[in-house]
């Protein structure tokens, strides 16, 4: 591996935690010690956002900002920005830290050690703070997508993952640019539900987090990715 870590943060409209966050993740990988670039993938915002992250850009050599007109996605401006990393390991995170930092070490670690995905779980040991009816439409979809695509996987959905290069860049190949947006937040699980089907090696290991102030799920608006869920069945 070349030593680099490619750290990707999807914001939409995050102008109050984002240069925090950047700083805590900075500080965070230069402990751990490998090389790294830090991109933020700006989902469409329309607040100061831009300007801090163009700010941060331009302060910080380390700092990749790039920005979307159209979305938010939730996740497929995203997928399209991983081709821009010069890493051989791609990891994301949620811009508001809910999964404790001090798991970022061992999310590296996992794929140097000879994981093709490593993820983190909020269902394995350590149980997060959630509201019970988000808690109780988590487990559901979980148990779902275990039910019907035959998944090992206790939490698709939780916002910290990690790639070897290439294969982040197959996947993403593979599953394609949905224009419309109604993949929505089934893009993590998508993307577990195939790798598991190429019997690519995934850890999935128990982290801690807390809820975020801020979350953009809205159940109604998520039942649309129902048809791609089908879909996908059909297909595989």
């Amino acid at each position: 591996m070349n030593n680099l870590i490619s750290v990707f943060v999807p914001v939409y409209n995050e102008e109050k935690i984002l240069k925090e966050t950047v700083r805590k993740i900075t500080e965070e990988l230069k402990k751990i010690g490998d090389n790294f670039e830090i991109f933020i993938i700006d989902d469409a915002s329309n607040d100061n956002t831009p300007q801090l992250a163009n700010e941060l850009s331009q302060e910080n050599p380390y700092v990749k900002y790039r920005k979307f007109t159209k979305g938010p996605s939730r996740r497929e401006n995203l997928a399209m920005s991983f081709n821009q990393a010069r890493g051989d390991i791609v990891l994301f995170m949620d811009v508001d830290l809910s999964t404790d930092l001090s798991h970022l070490k061992q999310l590296i670690d996992e794929i140097k050690k000879g994981a093709d995905i490593a993820i983190g779980s909020r269902y394995m040991k350590i149980y997060p703070q959630r509201k019970f009816t988000r808690k109780i439409i988590s487990n559901l979809y979980n148990s779902f997508l275990r039910l019907i695509f035959k998944s090992k996987i206790k939490d698709h959905q939780c916002g910290f993952k990690a790639f070897k290069k290439e294969v982040i860049d197959k996947l993403v190949k593979e599953m394609g640019y949905d224009e419309t947006f109604n993949r929505g937040w089934f893009w993590d699980a998508e993307t577990l539900i195939r790798a598991q089907r190429q019997q690519l090696k995934i850890k999935e290991f128990a982290v801690r987090w807390h809820r975020g102030e801020k979350s953009s799920f809205n159940f109604f608006r998520e039942i649309k990715i129902i048809p791609f869920i089908l879909k996908l069945k059909k297909k595989l």
